[in-house]
């Protein structure tokens, strides 16, 4: 079993990480992603320039408010088969995958201090499209399918691999399982519909248990990503099973996410009211120690979350 426990997001550190900066390179950066791929930004010198100043902001927003970053997200679809549409053999993929750790680690190693931990993380997307969902691989078939970048990250020496964006407990857990045979951390993010449930109609209480029985509790801890608080907020009904819960990436508005990825121009919302909801949830979590953004956020929205869990923290120690 993976050494879970070095994660210092288990061990009571708060953490930041981005994710769903696709939005932001090509609405903000005028990139046009062939099939939402980033990572082939890495083989362009102004998108390496672009790539690299959205990071930095971002890291720095952390380390300002005195949070640790997970460094990953531009292997979302870095995994055969969209990897494939945009010709990209499996030598070439291996390759950058590669790349792109390395290119997180350079900012761990720029920004780690004693106090503030920096993480590289590889984070693996569906094998189909997250929101527009068709058909869904068995526990098996993706076992097999995500194992290549899971073993590549291993290669690579990421601390961690993050599943996000799952609308498939099935596929969630072949990742877990493959996780699990590389001896590698795991997370699984889940995306949630309006109202609180997976796209196959389970809850999100129902998405983890179901998970950890099918691989013996493998994955570290689980998140939400690529949804607004106050549409993933019905998700979170009481239970034990929420210790089971470990970060949360909001959006940066309430909208479905398919339409907010078509809509030709960036919505950013609110970063301070959105640093404000993330505040209320570590009242009501005060286990959870991730808390990043997803689609439309910044370093602006990263640096209100952090800001705003931070006061949250000191006013409940202060009761």
């Amino acid at each position: 079993m993976p050494e879970h426990s070095k994660l210092p997001q288990r061990n009571g550190r708060d953490m930041t990480c981005g994710g769903g900066f696709e939005t932001w390179l090509q609405y903000v950066d005028g990139f046009e992603l062939r099939h939402f791929c980033a990572f082939e930004l890495l083989n362009d010198s102004r998108g390496l320039d672009c790539l690299t100043d959205f990071h930095r902001k971002l890291v720095e927003a952390a380390v300002a408010n005195g949070f640790g970053v997970i460094n990953e997200g531009l292997h979302y679809r870095a995994s055969r088969d969209w990897g494939a549409l945009i010709g990209f053999s499996r030598e070439a993929l291996e390759e950058i995958n590669i790349r792109g750790i390395e290119f997180y680690r350079a900012f761990a190693r720029e920004y780690e201090t004693s106090e503030i931990p920096m993480l590289v993380g590889g984070v693996i997307g569906p094998r189909g499209d997250a929101y527009n969902v068709g058909r869904m691989p068995d526990a098996a078939e993706a076992e097999d399918y995500h194992s290549e970048q899971i073993l590549t990250f291993c290669k690579a020496g990421a601390d961690l691999v993050t599943a996000a964006t799952f609308s498939s407990v099935e596929e969630a857990i072949g990742v877990a399982r493959a996780a699990r045979a590389a001896d590698m951390p795991v997370v699984i993010s889940f995306f949630v519909k309006q109202g609180g449930r997976l796209a196959g109609g389970e809850t999100l209480e129902e998405a983890i248990r179901k998970v950890d029985a099918a691989t013996d509790g493998a994955p570290a801890y689980y998140m939400i990503n690529c949804t607004h608080p106050t549409e993933f907020e019905p998700a979170l009904t009481p239970g034990a099973w929420t210790g089971r819960l470990g970060g949360f990436m909001p959006n940066a508005v309430a909208m479905d996410t398919l339409s907010l990825c078509k809509l030709g121009h960036l919505e950013d919302g609110d970063p301070e009211a959105l640093g404000g909801e993330m505040a209320g949830l570590v009242k009501r979590f005060p286990h959870v120690h991730v808390w990043g953004g997803c689609c439309g956020t910044d370093a602006r929205h990263i640096g209100e979350i952090a800001r705003r869990v931070g006061e949250a923290r000191l006013a409940m120690a202060a009761e």
